[in-house]
């Protein structure tokens, strides 16, 4: 169906022909008739077509000032050329309702959610909106429904855990502390998967941030080494980060960490994941769903991971170090 200047201009066409027949011209209001008669089915075809077209892909992000969402964002784009809409949930926090609005008229096919706050926004009004998410700290807490395929942001625990026994044959214990609103899940995987190692993990479960110090003294005498993870209650505030660091650098215990920030603290040992990788990951996920075709995983781990390595604070701590392994490194941090 045309538009309704090209159906203005098809009534003048046929109106003129009919003139020419009859040998008088036409009325302005016959005339003003006879368009109409052709512009309201154009207007409600139109309206019907564009209902029809409502959908498309919308890329949700939790806050586009955090770096790497905006980078994930970046990559997505560049490997997926279908995108028709983009929404910024971190500029809107103080009231969601019309974003939430904004998303249900558009009604979209696919919602690329990044961050838990997205995913939560997205599951709630998605209906049989498919969703990619990504970037979420620990995606088994959430409801993962048929429709949910999801590229997770941490490396998997056993991959973690082989790394520590190949780098340091001589650590035997790992301590975590963690919150179990947004860990628990991680947590029991972790343990499994380290005693298939030979690594014991001891774990100090809080529930608020000013529990940090109270479960340090608990945990710190009886480890090796320490593995920060990505909990919103351990690392809270920039606080507990330095105590953490500060306890663990005087009792000589290494700190393994997944984010390379944290080679600012004192960080010994980084294994991270490339937020390129899943970038394009999540693209391919979104190239398979716009095709009809099922991508290969629902839940598939990041591909790519990043390796840091603090030499210099190893020896420090006396931490013996399998050689052979450095081959795997992809930065020594000085």
């Amino acid at each position: 169906m045309g538009s309704v200047a090209e159906m203005i201009t098809m009534a003048k066409h046929l109106l003129k022909k009919f003139a020419k027949l009859n040998g008088k011209k036409l009325s302005e209001g016959f005339f003003l008739l006879a368009v109409s008669l052709l512009i309201i089915p154009a207007v409600f075809l139109s309206d019907i077509l564009l209902a029809k077209e409502n959908g498309g892909v919308l890329i949700l992000n939790s806050n586009e000032s955090v770096k790497k969402y905006s980078q994930i964002q970046t990559v997505f784009k560049a490997n997926f050329d279908g995108v028709t809409a983009e929404t910024d949930i971190g500029s809107n926090w103080l009231d969601e309702k019309p974003v939430e609005k904004s998303i249900r008229d558009m009604n979209p096919d696919i919602i690329f959610s990044i961050g838990s706050k997205a995913y939560i926004l997205a599951s709630k009004i998605a209906n049989n909106t498919k969703i990619i998410y990504s970037l979420g700290i620990n995606w088994q807490r959430f409801a993962i429904t048929e429709k949910t395929y999801v590229v997770a942001s941490e490396v998997p625990p056993m991959t973690n855990v082989m790394m520590y026994r190949y780098f340091f044959p001589e650590i035997k214990t790992v301590g975590i502390l963690y919150s179990k609103k947004h860990n628990k899940e991680w947590f029991s995987s972790v343990v499994a998967d380290s005693e298939q190692v030979g690594i014991k993990i001891i774990g100090k479960a809080i529930t608020k941030n000013k529990e940090v110090g109270n479960a340090l003294n608990d945990l710190l005498s009886t480890v090796d080494a320490f593995w920060l993870i990505s909990d919103p209650v351990v690392l809270s505030g920039m606080e507990y980060v330095k105590e953490i660091f500060t306890r663990c650098d005087a009792m000589k215990i290494p700190v393994f960490s997944y984010d390379h920030l944290f080679t600012n603290f004192g960080a010994s040992f980084i294994i991270s994941t490339d937020i390129d990788t899943m970038g394009k990951q999540a693209a391919k996920i979104a190239q398979y769903l716009q095709s009809n075709k099922d991508p290969v995983g629902k839940i598939q781990n990041p591909a790519g991971t990043y390796i840091a390595i603090n030499t210099k604070k190893l020896e420090q701590y006396g931490i013996k170090l399998n050689i052979k392994a450095l081959s795997s490194v992809n930065e020594f941090i000085e």
